[in-house]
């Protein structure tokens, strides 16, 4: 059921849920039963890109991935394994990837 904004000349804003077909330029405030009119705002529109609601709309999925596991034990690496250091898994880290959903690691 939508909302909508009303303003009572005694008692000030109000709000009022109301079903369309039952939508009036005035009601009835619910505390002085005094004829009041309906306000007008701009609608709260959030703007996506295109290509993400197109996905939204056709209900796409993000790929689930598992990560691949590999040993380097006694293939001869002779690399320091500390995980503070990006050098030795061969990435970079990178902010607005191209696909929104993707969570940074």
């Amino acid at each position: 059921m939508p909302r909508y904004d009303y303003m009572c000349e005694e008692c000030g804003p109000f709000v009022q849920w109301l079903k369309m077909s039952e939508l009036t330029e005035s009601v009835a405030c619910p505390d002085c039963q005094q004829s009041s009119k309906r306000l007008y705002a701009a609608p709260g529109l959030i703007m996506t890109p295109q290509a993400l609601r197109q996905r939204i709309e056709r209900g796409v999925e993000p790929k689930i991935l598992r990560k691949q596991s590999h040993s380097h034990e006694g293939a001869g690496c002779s690399h320091s394994h500390s995980h503070g250091s990006q050098a030795h898994r061969g990435h970079t880290h990178s902010r607005g990837g191209k696909r929104p959903w993707m969570v940074g690691h």
